[in-house]
């Protein structure tokens, strides 16, 4: 039986990418699409999740939508991409098509409150953004994290630099921490069951120039395509496996060690976001080893599936 799950993405290229392979992964029942205003324009990012949707033609999973804007929103250089993928030109072929969704979204926390509040079985949630939908839900309707099976969250950097660099920060946060630590606080202090993948992992598993080439070689699968377009718009720096590889852990668990820690999160000061070890901190699964030959594979035979 394909586990029933959620995503809450924050709408850039990898979000996009891991959204692409959830749907499609053959053990993942994808049920509902959150996007969270804060690594894109939420506005923007819901019509190009859509257009991706109509252009592979799924099915299935509602795709809903937060508007608010972030305690600490990501930098606009990067949220402007939501535009570019918007228009993307492999798109046009979707005038022939009913679009997958019409009307205006519904709000994520509403979505999945229907999704938690209904399922006969507990539901894996897995985040690529930040945790404001998550930790709003669950303030709202507490009731609801009985059913949640497992949080797996792209958040926090522990023994790892940080990857912010704004005026008064020191840098040793991580984006999707930064941008709303209270909501990663307040996620903490639930007892649902929690695995991070984090950028000390992360930072070990660039996109490379060799896998690329390989995805390249399978363009004739449609999801293949799309997902070489999109990482091609982030070529000219380094760019990582960052929620392509969270997904992985939804989908090939086994693929990853993981380690029990004790962390906890800053909620002020030039350290805002840091996640570190605690003596007194909430007791995670963090990721700390992953078999990445056999995650590329796993990759690239899911993308090969449409």
């Amino acid at each position: 039986m394909s586990q029933p799950t959620l995503h809450d993405c924050g709408g850039h290229v990898d979000d996009l990418i891991a959204t692409v392979l959830l749907w499609l992964a053959p053990d993942v029942d994808l049920q509902a699409i959150g996007v969270t205003n804060s690594d894109c324009y939420a506005d923007q990012a819901y019509e190009a999740l859509v257009k991706i949707a109509t252009y592979l033609d799924l099915e299935g999973a509602e795709i809903a939508v937060c508007p608010e804007e972030m305690p600490n929103p990501f930098p606009d250089s990067w949220r402007r991409e939501s535009h570019i993928i918007n228009e993307l030109p492999l798109f046009g072929e979707n005038y022939l098509k009913e679009p997958y969704q019409q009307g205006r979204p519904r709000r994520t926390e509403a979505v999945f409150g229907d999704c938690l509040s209904n399922s006969r079985v507990p539901l894996q949630v897995v985040t690529t953004g930040p945790l404001t939908n998550l930790a709003k839900l669950l303030k709202d309707q507490p009731e609801v994290a009985g059913n949640i099976k497992e949080l797996i969250a792209m958040i926090g950097a522990i023994n790892a630099p940080g990857n912010v660099e704004e005026e008064g920060h020191d840098g040793s946060a991580e984006w999707n921490a930064y941008a709303d630590p209270f909501a990663l606080k307040a996620v903490l202090d639930t007892k649902i069951p929690i695995k991070l993948i984090t950028l000390d992992l992360t930072n070990q598993l660039p996109v490379t120039k060799e896998f690329l080439a390989r995805l390249e070689s399978q363009s004739s699968s449609k999801a293949s395509k799309l997902a070489s377009t999109l990482w091609s718009l982030v070529k000219g720096f380094e760019y990582y496996f960052w929620n392509t590889v969270t997904v992985a852990a939804a989908m090939q668990s086994s693929l990853f060690t993981f380690k029990e820690m004790k962390i906890d999160v800053s909620t002020s000061g030039k350290n805002q976001g840091r996640t570190a070890t605690s003596l007194f901190g909430r007791k995670v699964q963090v990721a700390t080893q992953i078999d990445k030959a056999a995650f590329e594979d796993l990759l690239l035979e899911v993308l090969s599936l449409r």
